[in-house]
This record gives C-alpha cells, structure tokens and sequence, in this order.
C-alpha cells in the first residue's frame, strides 16, 4: 500500500463490516495505524455505525469490497467529500490504496430504458469480473433454445472464448453494453452487479440467479428490488434469501449449472472450464477421483497441506487429487501451478469446475457453497475445516456447522488421508440436508426459469 504512513495519526473507519475489512483492520494496526471503527448501513455493533451518525469523527473512511465499492461510495457521496473516500483493493494477498479512483457512476448514461418504447425481447446477462456458473449455463440454455440473448462482461480471458465459439457478447460498461441494457426485456445477473442499471422501463424485468446455497450468514441487500429471485427450495427461502433479498417473486427451480449434472454433454457445457483438467479426467485411470474446493480466506491464504507427502499417499491408493482454488488465493495458487506431481493437479481458479462435479468420487471442501450441489450426487463429502473456530469467528453461520454438514470433519492432513480411504457412513444424512435444500432434484432449472418468465410476461411492451 503507498503512502502508508500519512495515515498514521488519521482518524480512519473502515467500511463496510466484513470479515475481510476485519483482516484489514489488524494489517493497519500492524502498520501503526489505528481504525476508529466501521461503518455499515446493514449491521450493528459496538463499533458499527451508520454513515450519517459519524459526522466529522473520521478523517477518511477507506472501502474495502471487491463486489460493491461502486454502490458504497454512491451511499456515503451524500454525507462525505469524495477526497475524504478512498478505494482498497486487496490482489495477490496485497492491500493497494487508491487516493483517486474513477467511479463509474459519475457519468451519465447515454440511453434511458424509460425513455425507449419498443417491443422488448432480449435476454441479457451483466457479468462483473468473471462469468460465473448460472449466468454461463442459463446463457447457454437460452441461446440453444432459440432466444436472443447477449453476455456482458469485462472478462478479457472469457470473452475470448466467447469469440472462438462465435457467441454474442458485449463489454461491460461500454456505451453497447448500454444499449443493450436498455433494449433488454430481461436482464439477469448472478452476482450483486445491479449499480450497471440505469433506471428501468416498467416492461423490464430483472432476474438473479445468485451463485449458491448455503450456511453463511449474509447482511440485507436492498439496494434492488428484483422481479425474480431463483433459488433452491422454499425452506431456503425462509430460512435465508428473504431475509437477504427483496424481489417480487421468490423461484424454486433450481439452478441451472446443476442441469449439466443429468443432461447429455454437449462441447458449450465445459465453456470457460479448465479444458486440461478435462481431458485429465476423461482419460483418467485412477481408481478415484477427489476436488478439493477451500472457500477464501480473507486473512489467510496458506492451506496447510504438505502436497509432497500427500502425493506419495495418493499414488498408494492410486486417486487423482484436483485442487480448485477460490479465485482470490491467486498468489498461492500461482506458486503451486509450478509444481508437478504425479496425482495432484490444480484447476484454473478462475474456471468453472461445476460440468466436471459428475466425474468426481469424494469431494473435499469446507464452508463452500458446492458441498450442497454436489449433494445431487450422493457421493462422499469429507470437509477440512483446519480453521473452524477461527473462520466461524469472523464469518457467522445461518445454522449449526455440524449438524448440516454430512461427512466427516477433519482437521489435520493426517485425517484427512485416512478420510479419503474410510467408510462412508454418511447417506442418510446427505438425504435429509439435501430435501431441505433441493425440492426440484432432476428437473430443468433453466427450463423452469426461462417457461415461467416468458409465461408471466407475455405482451408487456
């Protein structure tokens, strides 16, 4: 980070509330600098507040969010001279300072939806940062089912195989990608990316598919109200998305990356995968095949696997070990990308490991999202929670971790060696978690979706 020192004797907040500013928080008490507290217009807390409550307690307030510094910073304009607002970014394990970021919403849009009266058809899907799994696979779906639909990105690496399949897309934040926008009946997200929106004509209606289904507590977004928000089953609506999202119409349809899970395989369905790791398991002879999927960690990268002894242990039970790591421990990953064992091989960490999930005999992970997918399977789940206490501390929980959690819960490499060769005596309570989570096991989520909007909105113009 520049220009660190200047900041010493500052009054500064952090914001928002998160665990990753918590990280953040003991790097500059590290560094001499002392934060006064936090601000945030979701949570409470001896040391939260809200924006208009600090008034000139603070000298600046530094925001730390990778999804949502562009909503932030439009909240907090209001109530603080923009010098006074200052951009963290954390990549490669790095903390950088912008002391003048360019924002996008200080400009104007160039097109207005509500100023526009056609007839509106399209389908558009706004992905920020990378195109992730729902958006990719309803994208897909749409596009084979003849609807005029468009991906909008700033993803270089993505958009480049979105060339080479000839597909149609736009970048993000251009003046096309506006106009998409605004001649789109539908505009679909599955991130929180909805400050690209202008507003709305009322024909329009919004769609979020979301990224995952889960024990991780979430504060309330109610910057957007959907039209739609698609979930799993209507007991993770109650227990979770409502109390998180506000939209119209809460969907159980299922998502649709899980359709590649039953469905004939076509070339589209490993698009934006690790094609290597592919080819890997197509030809693969091993006995098992085991993904390792670690969520991120904000204040912690490390993974304490000593990946040469736990090769020589794989090549005994001879099993391919494939590690997908969280896109954000990317300093990590890159120095074990360099590495070349005989039974362990490491996935892009900005693919899409999910087409590839019906390959897999055990899955290990820990509080990621994709344990409950992969539920669909049936298969073995083994969770490496070598920092349950620590984690759980700075990232709070819907639910009892243990009680929804079915498989073994392992806290050294030891255990999990002997993990990945025991038993599995955890079906029925894969079975049980999995009726709470999924209603719909089998059955096109992407179909569901796609037939009821067109269904409940036929003729708006």
């Amino acid at each position: 980070m520049k220009n660190l020192k200047f900041y010493e004797n500052k009054k500064i907040f952090l914001a928002p509330h998160s665990p990753m500013t918590l990280a953040f928080a003991q790097y500059l008490l590290a560094h001499n600098i002392q934060v006064q507290g936090f601000v945030d217009k979701n949570k409470q807390g001896e040391n939260v507040r809200k924006i208009g409550d600090i008034h000139d307690a603070y000298d600046y307030i530094f925001i730390l969010s990778p999804n949502h510094f562009d909503a932030i910073y439009l909240d907090y304009l209001p109530f603080v001279h923009k010098e006074k607002l200052l951009k963290i970014t954390l990549k490669n394990a790095e903390y950088t300072l912008d002391e003048n970021p360019s924002y996008s919403h200080e400009k104007e849009f160039f097109y207005h939806p509500q100023q526009m009266q056609m007839l509106r058809e399209k389908i558009i899907f706004i992905s920020k940062s990378f195109i992730s799994s729902n958006n990719k696979a309803f994208y897909l779906y749409c596009l084979k089912h003849g609807q005029n639909a468009v991906m909008l990105t700033d993803n270089k690496t993505q958009i480049a195989e979105l060339k080479t399949h000839d597909l149609p897309y736009e970048i993000l934040t251009t003046k096309e990608a506006e106009y998409e926008i605004a001649i789109a009946k539908f505009i679909v997200f599955d991130q929180g990316n909805s400050t690209y929106l202008p507003p709305l004509h009322p024909s329009q209606k919004t769609i979020q598919l979301w990224h995952g289904v889960g024990l991780k507590k979430m504060a309330k977004m109610d910057n957007i109200v959907y039209d739609y928000f698609v979930s799993t089953s209507q007991w993770t609506n109650e227990t979770n998305f409502q109390n998180i999202f506000n939209a119209k119409e809460f969907l159980t349809s299922g998502y649709p990356r899980n359709d590649f899970f039953f469905e004939e395989e076509s070339a589209l369905d490993f698009l934006f995968c690790d094609h290597d790791i592919h080819a890997t398991i197509l030809k693969n002879r091993h006995k098992k095949t085991i993904l390792y999927t670690p969520t991120h960690r904000e204040n912690n990268t490390r993974i304490p696997l000593d990946f040469e002894l736990l090769n020589v242990f794989l090549k005994t039970i001879d099993a391919l070990f494939i590690v997908k790591l969280h896109p954000f421990v990317l300093e990590y990953y890159t120095s074990l990308k360099e590495e070349k064992y005989s039974h362990i091989i490491f996935h892009n960490a900005h693919g899409d490991v999910y087409p590839l999930l019906k390959y897999v005999d055990i899955l290990v992970s820990d509080y990621s999202s994709i344990v409950y997918d992969f539920l669909l399977f049936n298969k073995p789940i083994l969770f490496f929670i070598y920092d349950k206490e620590a984690y759980i501390q700075n990232v709070p929980l819907l639910f009892d971790f243990d009680e929804y959690s079915p498989g073994l819960k392992l806290f050294t490499q030891e255990e999990l060696m002997q993990a990945l060769v025991a038993q599995d005596e955890h079906e029925e309570q894969r079975a049980q978690i999995k009726k709470l989570f999924f209603e719909k096991n089998k059955q096109s989520a992407a179909q569901n979706i796609l037939d009821t909007i067109l269904q409940n909105n036929k003729g708006l113009e």
